[in-house]
Parts: structure tokens; sequence; C-alpha cells
């Protein structure tokens, strides 16, 4: 099974509901964790986008391409 590891969190899903497209658009697989607890918890929650860590790296230069976060907001060393 392949591991997955959070490329980027937020408050409530529908602020990574366009970042999960973009990235599935491009071939990364992914999935936002969480998504119903923030409906549920009126934002208490913290929904997480993921992918497989092996797309860790590509994933993150597709966000900061598209606008959707910089390069600070990644780990690059963490993720090889």
């Amino acid at each position: 099974m392949d591991e997955l590891v959070t490329l980027k969190s937020a408050d409530f899903e529908a602020n990574l509901a366009i970042a999960k497209s973009f990235l599935i658009d491009n071939g990364i697989d992914c999935v936002v964790n969480g998504e119903y607890l923030t409906v549920y918890t009126a934002g208490l929650g913290t929904a997480r986008l993921q992918v497989r860590s092996e797309d860790y790296r590509r994933a993150a230069e597709l966000l900061i391409e598209g606008g959707f976060a910089k390069r600070e907001d990644f780990d690059f060393e963490k993720y090889q």
C-alpha cells in the first residue's frame, strides 16, 4: 500500500477542491481527508490534501506553478 502524505491543509475542504482537481487533471492521484469533518464542525477540523509519497515533489511543483502554493510551503528535502 502506498503511503499517503499531506501536501496541503485547510480549515475548509472547499479551499482544497480546486487544487485537488488541478492535480488530478495533471495526472496526480490525490484525496482530501477530513473533508466531512470540516462540514460538521463548522471549520474546527482540518481537511488535508494528500498524495502518495512518491508523487509529493511533482505535486508540490504543480501547485506552485498553478499558483496554489509557495515553494516555502513544502518540505522538498523530506520527500526526494
